[in-house]
């Protein structure tokens, strides 16, 4: 239903008494932060003073939660803000600021010391110009928040003033630009707990410029502490950029592009690069794809408190040039070891001297004239991760939602096909076939075995994950005995195993914890026992919590109950006191060939 537009002038001393009573608000999902200048705002007032047109203001009602209705501002919010802080003495105009006692409202806050009168003074008559300027709004009533996204999108996106980011932000919806936001604003720390705000506390969480005291010194932020991204291109919203091509990197590494043409479709929810993207960010999970972005930006920034040179100095030797394609080099190096490799920083001072002109010796080639593309960065950070990663040791264990398991499921499926030495799969631990839902120990006592079996026969990682089924029916079983629907990936049927976990634990962490209750007293090697252990993983697949085992063989083979075994495609197979001798030079000649590979 169309809402009914009204367009009128509002004088600029009615604004003021509005903004007072917080009838203006900004929604934060699709408004971007306060970036208007001094000099931008004193060129606003004087239009004012002059009698000049100025552009209209588009407001939309937007009900309140104690259903009250405000304006939310769709166009207009850095001019409205420009009026509000003149008469608030914030800048001067001309070098002269508002005279306080000309308006009731700031003559109280004079008197009551909330205001200072600052000097000198503008004219009287002047400062009446201002407020009796009439500001055109147009107004509609409509309260239908599609429409209102819609309306801020069509406004916004002419891109005659917006940055290019602006413009892809400007109105889009969807995991896609809500992620981008979410880990911009954590490097920034523009945060706030809603996305609807007042006009007036917009300052609170907005940058700093030159003559004004926002809420954030825009000189103190990562990007721009850093010399990565410059401070009038961070008001551009460029870092917004960078994080976007990061973002899309670590959900999708395949298919992430390194175009401003890539950027552009993955903000058009109807293109297939937006749909891939968000198909994957999906089946990784929201918060895994933030947190894991958050963890490794948290460990560069670790890293480069251990000089007293920005970002910038320290790579180069000489000018600094495609700074942010290096900075997207390291973080995706850093993002390698510390999460596809599940590598923990073992000493941050040396890996920062590791970084010491580290353009010039290993990544000069990115200023060269032609476009890069995903290939470039892909064997830039195998370069750069080439350099960093004597820095860092093996982690012990792995936190869930910074854990590359989620990222590998799929191809660790794949790879099953072929590959069933190293791979094994269960539905769970309780028994289902015959409802009883009992714990059946066997089972896990079985999945330790095959991990014996799978280290004595093959060199490298070997896994077995919970929460898989054999089949079909065994998922259609599970299903109804839980009910509790499965995921579907091939030929595989994914179960979880938070249905199982809730149903007899209470919950995942208990269920884990009965898990290593039990292996602790598997008849295997201390060392085994604390490899598994510390090995274990449970992650997000979906909606759905897995449960990961990992072991790699050692020096030396492993023994089960005293016995040792050796995996026959999907089988464990006890090795024969006889066929001990044969067993033991396979193991040790297998070996010897991992270590010179």
């Amino acid at each position: 239903m169309q809402g009914n537009l009204s367009i009128k002038g509002i004088t600029v001393q009615n604004i003021y008494t509005q903004y007072l009573s917080g009838l203006f608000v900004i929604n934060r999902r699709y408004q971007r932060k306060l970036v208007w200048s001094v000099q931008e705002k004193e060129k606003f007032i004087d239009s004012l003073i002059n009698g000049f047109p100025i552009p209209m203001v588009i407001t939309a009602n937007h009900k309140n939660s104690d259903e009250s209705n405000s304006s939310e501002i769709l166009d207009g919010m850095q001019r409205l803000n420009a009026i509000t802080s003149f008469i608030e003495g914030e800048f001067p105009v001309n070098s002269k600021y508002f005279d306080l006692s000309a308006v009731a409202q700031t003559k109280q806050k004079l008197d009551t010391k909330q205001l200072i009168q600052k000097t000198p003074i503008l004219d009287l008559t002047e400062c009446s110009k201002v407020l009796d300027y009439p500001v055109p709004f147009s107004v509609c009533d409509v309260n239908d928040p599609k429409k209102v996204d819609e309306s801020f999108r069509r406004i916004n996106t002419g891109g005659r003033t917006l940055s290019k980011q602006d413009v892809r932000q400007a109105g889009a919806l969807g995991i896609i630009p809500d992620i981008v936001r979410d880990a911009s604003v954590y490097i920034r720390k523009d945060s706030s707990r809603s996305n609807i705000l007042n006009l007036s506390n917009m300052k609170n969480i907005s940058l700093s410029n030159n003559g004004l005291s926002y809420g954030i010194d825009l000189r103190n932020i990562f990007w721009v502490r850093t010399s990565i991204v410059t401070p009038e291109n961070v008001r551009k919203s460029r870092d917004e950029e960078l994080v976007a091509q990061l973002i899309s990197y670590i959900a999708n590494p395949e298919s992430s592009q390194t175009t401003s043409y890539y950027l552009d479709a993955i903000y058009r929810d109807e293109t297939e690069e937006s749909k891939t993207l968000a198909r994957k960010i999906n089946t990784k999970g929201y918060e895994t794809v933030y947190k894991q972005f958050c963890f490794v930006f948290d460990e560069i920034e670790k890293t480069l408190r251990n000089t007293d040179q920005t970002f910038s100095k320290l790579v180069y030797s000489g000018r600094p040039v495609r700074v942010a394609r290096v900075f997207q080099v390291i973080f995706i190096a850093f993002y390698k070891a510390l999460i596809s490799s599940n590598l923990k920083v073992c000493n941050y001072k040396k890996l920062c001297n590791s970084l010491t002109g580290v353009f010039d010796k290993h990544l000069k080639a990115i200023d060269s004239d032609r476009k890069w593309d995903l290939n470039d960065r892909e064997r830039f950070s195998d370069s750069m991760l080439g350099v960093i990663k004597k820095h860092f040791t093996t982690r012990s264990g792995s936190d869930r939602n910074l854990s590359s398991w989620v990222e590998s499921l799929e191809n660790i499926l794949n790879e099953s096909k072929t590959e069933q030495v190293c791979y094994d799969f269960k539905i769970g631990l309780h028994r289902i076939s015959d409802g009883s839902g009992t714990y059946n120990k066997k089972t896990l006592s079985k999945i330790i075995k095959t991990l014996v079996a799978m280290t004595n026969t093959k060199v490298g990682d070997c896994y077995v994950i919970l929460g898989i089924a054999d089949d079909e029916s065994s998922a259609e079983l599970h299903k109804a005995h839980y009910n509790s629907n499965y995921i579907k990936y091939n030929n595989f049927s994914i179960t979880g195993i938070d249905s199982e976990a809730n149903k007899y634990c209470g919950s995942i962490e208990l269920f884990e914890r009965k898990v290593l209750s039990q292996i602790e007293k598997e008849p295997i090697s201390d060392y085994f026992k604390e490899l598994i252990k510390a090995n274990l993983v449970t992650f997000t697949y979906g909606d759905k919590e897995m449960m990961l085992f990992k072991a790699r063989r050692s020096d030396k083979p492993e023994l089960y109950d005293d016995s040792y075994f050796k995996r026959s495609i999907s089988h464990n197979d006890k090795v024969g006191r006889d066929a001990e001798f044969d067993f033991f030079e396979l193991f040790k000649k297998e070996s010897e060939l991992a270590q010179k590979i």
